[in-house]
């Protein structure tokens, strides 16, 4: 196997990502796969649409690099359901991948399997086909999803098994070092969730008289959707701009539809995303405390705040927020709906503040946490991955 090249050179390394969501859209696997193509890498992508029902569907995602091959499996699954709703259709998932990377075993050099749910079938097959394995965890599986408390030692010691034996091990945050404590990593490499910037991020016509408070993601209990919609439903000083895809669409639709300043976009493009965010003032990365993976997170929108320059609402002790707490780009919350209301209006106050805010977020995203930076990371890794004994697993 060739090493890559550089950025935009030219490399016969084959890359597959595997991914238990349809990628459609995901900033983080998109960063990825559009650094590595960039650089000269073959990627192809493995995902699981959880609305669909049939065998396997070939696309492509379009990426500023070029085009790359996206197949997915539809098999119906709830999408926040954890592993006790879903361990049926997740099986699935897998027995489909693997007969995937079994019947191309010679189209592909290297497995890149973000988290555990699909980490462990990657790596029996890159020990079973003498393939590399890079293990890219996005969030720790046992301390994230909804595990079974009889299987949580199991899965456990499984997952460090994987970390152990993988080529390489990627986490989103300092801190995830921690969590995975009691692990021997090959290589370990840290790549924040940070944006990958766009040449021109324009700004969307909304009313400028408003104070408009943004999200974007994942439309789930635990993030805070609803206590913001019935915060601000009857305050005409504040809009609510929230896009996304999940359980609480429907919920979002009907609130969009009683409520004037509560507007809902639906799913939105990376792209599209940035644009509104960039429109609105103040962003929320609001994650339930009680969650012990969020006191580890590495929310997008904390980032994507930084590189706009937009201040911050987001729940204390949770991941990265001592650092809105020390650099004062925000303000902090206890989860509750009162809590979050001060907050607001403490946010609201210090309306004047805001560009100099703005400017120091912009300034802390470029010194520690650009996609830049976090590119280089990801690419030197992958250019020692070649250069490792054949794993055993």
């Amino acid at each position: 196997m060739a090493n890559s090249t550089g950025h935009g050179g030219k490399t016969n390394t084959r890359i597959v990502l595997l991914r238990s969501n349809p990628v459609d859209p995901d900033s983080r696997v998109e960063k990825e796969v559009n650094s590595l193509t960039g650089a000269g890498y073959e990627v192809e992508i493995l995902a699981w649409d959880r609305d669909g029902d049939y065998q396997i569907n070939d696309a492509y995602l379009r990426l500023e690099s070029g085009k790359v091959k996206i197949h997915r499996f539809g098999i119906p699954a709830a999408f926040d359901g954890g592993i006790k709703n879903n361990l049926i259709p997740l099986i699935k998932f897998n027995y489909r991948v693997y007969s995937w990377l079994c019947k191309n075993m010679n189209n592909y050099d290297i497995i890149h399997a973000c988290d555990f749910d699909t980490a462990f079938i990657a790596s029996l097959a890159a020990g079973r086909f003498k393939k590399k394995f890079v293990y890219d965890i996005f969030d720790y599986y046992i301390d994230a999803f909804n595990v079974p408390g009889f299987l949580k030692k199991t899965i456990e010691k499984m997952d460090h098994r994987i970390i152990n034996t993988a080529d390489g091990v990627i986490i989103c945050t300092e801190q995830r070092k921690e969590q995975i404590k009691g692990t021997r990593p090959r290589r370990l490499v840290v790549i924040h969730n940070a944006p990958a910037g766009l040449k021109e991020i324009k700004k969307l016509a909304l009313d400028e008289s408003k104070i408009k408070i943004v999200y974007v993601g994942v439309l789930i209990e635990g993030r805070f959707i609803e206590e913001i919609s019935e915060a601000v439903k009857n305050n005409p000083v504040y809009e609510f701009h929230v896009g996304g895809f999940g359980k609480l669409e429907s919920y979002l639709r009907e609130m969009s539809r009683k409520y004037d300043n509560i507007i809902f976009y639906g799913k939105l493009s990376y792209k599209e995303t940035l644009e509104l965010e960039n429109s609105c003032d103040i962003m929320a990365a609001i994650y339930d405390p009680a969650v012990p993976n969020h006191y580890y997170a590495a929310p997008n929108k904390f980032y994507e705040a930084l590189m706009l320059g937009k201040p911050l609402i987001m729940a204390r002790n949770t991941g990265m927020s001592k650092i809105v707490e020390r650099e004062g780009i925000g303000e902090l919350i206890d989860f509750t709906r009162s809590s979050f209301s001060r907050a607001l209006a403490l946010l609201a106050e210090r309306k004047q503040e805001w560009p100099v805010i703005g400017a120091k977020m912009k300034k802390i995203y470029k010194e520690h946490y650009s996609w830049d930076e976090m590119e280089k990371r990801l690419l030197n890794l992958y250019k020692e991955v070649p250069d490792t004994n054949l794993s055993t697993y």
